[in-house]
């Protein structure tokens, strides 16, 4: 297929809702991870160890830190957000934690639960998904009707430009929800410190993959447009009205 036959109207009609619905598929899966700071609490712990202040079994915490370096304590799908609902929590508990968990500080068992750490619904995050679904919407209306709409590809580019704004905005704004979240959910429950410096937040790929897909749909209808090959060839062309 030629560069030319790529960008005809007939086929970004259909390309572009598909580009859409996979974008929202994409929200079925992580869009943001929570882990430990292993670094900064190993750091913490052994900095306690050498004033003699320690009363738990440092070796045993060094392990399960290690253990825990790189794993997401809590996964956000992109639906968490938009519905408000409880994220996924670690799978399981690693060996060298469990293990050894007498040895633990008394507090480590003290952090919240999945539900305590429910953001609830992300406006940002919903009027994204709500900007993704119209992207579908334009795109199915625009195969079921003949001929050139104009109006497609601009407001395919629109959406699309406007839902990874609000993406941008909101992984900003859950960076900050989600460690206070954490923190003060962990601090109600005994732990005598705020935890929020030992908190990494991570984008999941799959958000990632959503901004890349969303940038795609952009920058496709755009180049449609701007070719000056988005055009319905004469022959799919409805006849002129009498």
């Amino acid at each position: 297929m030629t560069a030319s036959a790529i960008l005809e109207e007939r086929t970004a009609r259909r390309v572009t809702p598909a580009l859409f619905v996979l974008a929202i598929l994409c929200f079925f899966f992580t869009f943001a991870g929570v882990s430990c700071n292993t670094d900064q609490a190993k750091a913490t712990v052994q900095g306690a160890a050498s004033l003699g202040g320690a009363t738990f079994d440092v070796a045993q915490v060094d392990r399960c830190l290690d253990a825990l370096k790189g794993d997401n304590l809590f996964s956000y799908s992109g639906f968490n957000l938009v519905f408000g609902t409880p994220p996924s929590g670690l799978a399981s508990t690693p060996a060298a934690c469990a293990s050894g968990a007498s040895s633990l500080p008394a507090s480590s068992s003290a952090l919240p639960a999945g539900s305590q750490a429910t953001l609830g619904v992300q406006p940002l995050a919903l009027a994204a998904f709500i900007a993704i679904a119209g992207g579908v919407v334009v795109g199915v209306v625009a195969v079921l009707r003949r001929g050139r709409d104009s109006w497609r590809a601009f407001t395919s580019i629109v959406l699309s430009l406007t839902a990874i704004a609000l993406l941008l905005l909101e992984q900003a704004h859950t960076n900050t929800a989600v460690v206070d979240k954490i923190s003060n959910a962990s601090t109600g429950a005994g732990v005598p410190f705020s935890v929020s410096s030992y908190i990494n937040f991570n984008s999941g790929t799959a958000y990632l993959v959503a901004l890349v897909v969303l940038g795609v749909a952009a920058l496709y209808n755009a180049a449609s447009a701007l070719a000056g090959v988005g055009r319905t060839p004469e022959a799919i062309r409805p006849p002129p009205a009498l």
